[in-house]
This record gives structure tokens, sequence and C-alpha cells, in this order.
């Protein structure tokens, strides 16, 4: 039997080559790094035909001879608009093809929200790209604990308070932010000031999701109009469109949900807004988690511990009954690729005792629960399942404890 090549990759250590996981996540960067250059979001537009011809190069090299051939440059570039599947090696299982399906590339030439994140997610550092890679060159597993990294040696009580800000205050004036965090504000790179993220301005404004507070992408259409998009909350109704109109106020969105309840402010230095990172990783789980513990008041005989031990879990939620209590340990994840969060969970180390942990995901991701049940088969010590799961559950329990 041959033995699987190993090579040292920096900053993710000893990796496994040319496995089906290794190959697909390859192309996966590759088709990433394309659909930036395609878009004209790194480097200057008269490289972009380099930087294309490197990442066919790359995709092609994970491929067998007579796939690779098919591969031709405007295989790339129609795959970038119409679903990547066929830049992809074959999936190694089922689920991959969700994947599959993306297009990174609307007809309009704009970028997929969703890139940038299955970029750092799926992020295998080869030379060739690194040299057009347009985002951090960091893997989502590695970011989010060196984000966990930089709060988990304060107290706990400290802890919490800069989960809880980080979760509630995603974006705001830098006065305001400078009095909610107090003697904890300058001690953490976690903020930036919004004047230099072009992507979300609109004639010199910005606009917050309404259901998380962080600046919404802004993307040009044609014939004057913006698109006005939050890359987490689209399929909850927040996409807008508006066209930038003289003067000094506002331009005025239209469509959408709840459009009455997104917040306008000026691009200026003094606005500041978490890195999309910590957004992904930190404030759109603690969003998650508090609206569990928000609505968790309303089921009787709860008791919820946040945070009880720094970064081990998020929830310990505690159902008394009167023939038995039931606990559930929760961790909440707001990962783009569910098929890339299986394969870092698998490699998460057990919790002590034979309590299972309960990974909670958005509701809009249920559809991709089969992938990560599929990863995580063999761990029973962990289970998955969607925000709104976890809270029928935890009532479905305490309802029937109640009829006792």
């Amino acid at each position: 039997m041959t033995a699987t090549p190993l090579a040292y990759s920096s900053g993710v250590g000893l990796v496994a080559l040319n496995t089906p996981e290794w190959r697909r996540d390859l192309a996966l960067t590759a088709c990433c790094a394309a659909a930036a250059a395609e878009a004209g979001i790194a480097g200057a537009p008269d490289s972009r035909a380099a930087r294309l011809i490197d990442c066919l190069g790359v995709i092609r090299s994970v491929h067998d001879a007579g796939s690779a051939a098919a591969i031709t440059m405007e295989v790339l570039r129609r795959s970038l608009r119409k679903g990547i599947a066929p830049l992809l090696p074959k999936a190694a299982g089922e689920g991959d093809d969700l994947l599959g399906a993306l297009a990174l590339v609307d007809e309009r030439g704009l970028l997929h929200e969703a890139v940038e994140d299955l970029g750092r997610e799926h992020l295998v550092e080869q030379q060739t790209l690194m040299a057009h890679w347009p985002w951090e060159r960091l893997r989502a597993e590695q970011e989010e604990q060196r984000l966990y990294d930089e709060i988990k040696r304060l107290p706990l009580a400290q802890y919490a308070q800069a989960r809880t800000l980080l979760a509630d205050k995603p974006a705001a004036p830098e006065q305001e932010l400078w009095t909610v965090w107090g003697n904890l504000w300058g001690r953490f790179g976690f903020y930036e000031p919004v004047s230099s993220w072009p992507w979300c301005h609109v004639a010199g404004w910005c606009f917050l999701c309404p259901c998380c507070a962080w600046p919404m992408r802004a993307q040009p259409v044609g014939e004057g109009v913006v698109a006005v998009t939050c890359d987490a909350h689209a399929s909850d109704g927040a996409q807008y469109t508006c066209r930038p109109r003289p003067g000094t106020a506002a331009p005025q969105l239209e469509g959408g949900k709840r459009v009455q309840d997104v917040e306008a402010f000026p691009a200026a230095a003094d606005y500041l807004a978490v890195r999309r990172a910590v957004w992904r990783y930190m404030s759109l789980p603690g969003q998650m988690e508090h609206g569990l513990v928000g609505a968790l008041p309303s089921v009787k005989g709860i008791t919820v511990a946040v945070y009880p031990d720094h970064d081990s879990y998020d929830l310990h939620i505690t159902a008394d009954s009167p023939l038995v209590s039931k606990e559930w340990l929760v961790d909440a994840k707001a990962w783009r690729s569910l098929l890339a969060l299986g394969r870092t969970l698998q490699d998460r180390p057990p919790l002590a005792g034979d309590q299972p942990l309960t990974i909670v995901v958005p509701h809009g991701q249920k559809a991709e629960l089969p992938v990560l049940n599929a990863l995580l088969a063999r761990r029973p010590d962990l289970r998955v399942m969607t925000d709104k799961q976890l809270l029928a559950e935890i009532r479905t329990w305490c309802a029937a404890g109640a009829a006792c």
C-alpha cells in the first residue's frame, strides 16, 4: 500500500496531501481566489488574467489527466457564474455538492458574499495562490481559536462581558464603544473604522443589518441601483436596493423585510465595526446564544448558566422535572460551510463527563444538517441541531415533565 504523502503547510501543521478532502479543499481555495480575481476584488485589473491562469493551473492539478484537459479558462469563468461543481474533484461524500452548486460570481460580475468565509474555512495554503490571496491567510479554526485566546485569559465576569459586547455591539460610534467597554477598551483589536471598508459604502453612508447590526454589503447592480445585503441574513429578508441621490441625506432602502429597522450611519472614521472574522465566529454565535437565553425564561423549570467555563462551551441549560432532570451543554457555531465545520469538530476533544455537547447552528442551515450528522456519526459525544430545533426540544421536554 502506498503511503499518503505528507507536507508542512505554514500555520496549519503537518497535513496529509492527495486525499479526496485535501484535493477538494485546494480546488475550492483556487475557486475562491479566482472569483475574487474575476470580480476585481484584489490586485490591479491588468493582472486579472495572470491570477486566473494561476488558479486554473491549481484546479487542473487536482484532477486526473482526462478531467483536467476539459477544464479550460472558458469552463472556469462559466462555472464561477453557474456553479463550481465542474471545477471540484468528485465528491468524497454526500453533501459536498451543496458547495458545488454555488455560483461564486453573479451574472453582473459581483462576488458572492460567501466567498471570503468559504475561502477561509476551506483554505489550503499553496504558493501559487498565496501571491494572489485577497484575505488573511489563516484557516477558520485557527482564526476562531486565536480570537477566543485573546479574551479567555480574562476573569470569567469580564470574559462574559466581552462576549456579550461583541454580540450586542458589533458596530457603533467609537465614543459609545469606549463607554460600554470601559477599562477593557483598547486591549483587543476587534474593531476597525468602517471608513476603510469601501464594500459597504453607499454615497458616504452605511447600513446596519436589522438582524445582526453589522454593516451590510453594498454593490452596484446597474442603472444607478445599489444592492444592499447582509452576508448572513439575506435569506431572512435583509436584502434591499437603493438609488444614491444628491444631498446629505441617507439613500432610502426599498424591498426586503424590516426596512424600517435598518439604521443608516455616515461612513466616517469614528464609526467602528468588528472585523469580519470576529463577526462571523464570535458576534453571530453570540447572538444565537442570546436569542436562546432570551427565549428560555418563558419555559417553566429552566436554569441557564452562560459561559460557565470560559470557551469550553457556551450555555449550560438545566430543566427540572418531577421525574428526572435533563441538561444541555450548548456550543453555537455560525460557519458558512457546515462541511468544513464538521471536519473541524471531528478533531475536537470530547468534554469530560457523559453529557453530550450540542452544536447549534443557524436555522437557515437546516437543510445542511445531514452533512454535519454524517461527518460526526462516530462522535456520540457530539450532536447537532439548529437554534430553533433546540428551543423546541427544550420546550417539549419541559411540557412533558409538567404533564407528569
